[in-house]
């Protein structure tokens, strides 16, 4: 559990997945330190997306990809993978539960409160006995209820796949698959934007939120674990991964430092060197139909906006 009390211990799997990501090579948070931010961010009252700057594109494509490509659709099942990542989960939500057919609703997130609170946006007070709030790794496991009804879709929005490495991504595809029917689907909104430029990623960063964001997520590592990071010693950087294609942020050490992360490790860092605090991959269509396809799922649609910066994609089950 992440917090803010010094005397509560972290779970044995949070501190073994710190302490891996702080003893790479290149340094990293895991994503459910954001995560808890993020779940700070929408208790205090804000929307679900902290970042999320092409939402109303997403919604335009989700919507319409609703209407005209799964509009004889009647699910029984919501899926929300990640929902903090956009404030669309709602509209499209919304959009199939008009249809008449929806009895239940599961958020699957990194964050207890993140999963609760965006539940309680998304489902709303009269589909909130119905629904369900899951706390784990969907590039690990998705603990849907057994009765959990069918068909379902699954909605994966605000560049879920691309918060992760394409390992990752594979692997959450893979997971949602196994839990999968023939008649369910899924609905992927896609970064696209950049692809093949030389610039990419020296724009503001948007997706990413602010370096106030990520700095505040090295801190819950301070207030969970009695880490002394001194934030005033890191800055902000936005970076290009080329070889990878994806933008990357870092929290880069401006002189080196050396300190315990109590129960955790001891973490060195020369000047320079940087703890990653996010990625955010870009797609293209051959790239999402390899990574489908591999899992046994196979790309039925491929929306995009006419400047080709976001896409809304559909999958299912191969058959």
């Amino acid at each position: 559990m992440l917090g803010s009390d010094r005397a509560a211990p972290l779970a044995v799997d949070v501190a073994i997945e710190l302490r891996d990501a702080l003893s790479r090579r290149q340094k990293e948070l895991p994503p459910r330190w954001l995560a808890a931010v993020d779940a700070s961010t929408l208790a205090e009252g804000a929307t679900i997306s902290p970042g999320h700057a092409l939402d109303t594109t997403e919604c335009e494509l989700g919507l319409a990809l609703l209407h005209n490509h799964l509009g004889d659709a009647r699910p029984r099942g919501i899926v929300c993978v990640r929902p903090g990542m956009s404030s669309v989960y709602i509209s499209l939500v919304e959009s199939l539960r008009e249809r008449g057919s929806v009895v239940s609703i599961a958020a699957a997130e990194l964050d207890a409160t993140l999963a609760r609170e965006a539940l309680e946006r998304i489902a709303g007070p009269d589909a909130r006995q119905a629904s369900v709030a899951l706390v784990c790794d969907c590039a690990v496991e998705l603990p849907l209820p057994d009765t959990f009804p069918r068909p379902r879709v699954y909605l994966c929005l605000g560049n879920v796949l691309g918060s992760t490495t394409t390992v990752g991504a594979v692997r959450m595809l893979r997971v949602l698959r196994t839990t999968m029917t023939p008649a369910d689907s899924i609905v992927l909104g896609l970064d696209v934007r950049h692809t093949g430029s030389a610039n990419a990623g020296d724009d503001d960063d948007p997706e990413t939120g602010t370096p106030a964001r990520h700095l505040a997520a090295l801190d819950r590592v301070n207030a969970s674990t009695g880490a002394t990071f001194d934030l005033d010693r890191f800055d902000y950087q936005s970076r290009f991964d080329r070889d990878n294609r994806r933008v990357e942020t870092h929290l880069v050490a401006r002189r080196a430092l050396a300190l315990e992360v109590p129960g955790v490790c001891n973490v060195r860092l020369r000047k320079g060197e940087s703890i990653r605090t996010s990625v955010r991959c870009l797609f293209d269509r051959a790239r999402v139909a390899a990574m489908v396809g591999g899992v046994g799922l196979a790309l039925r649609q491929w929306t995009t906006d006419p400047d080709d910066t976001y896409v809304v994609a559909l999958a299912t089950p191969a058959v």
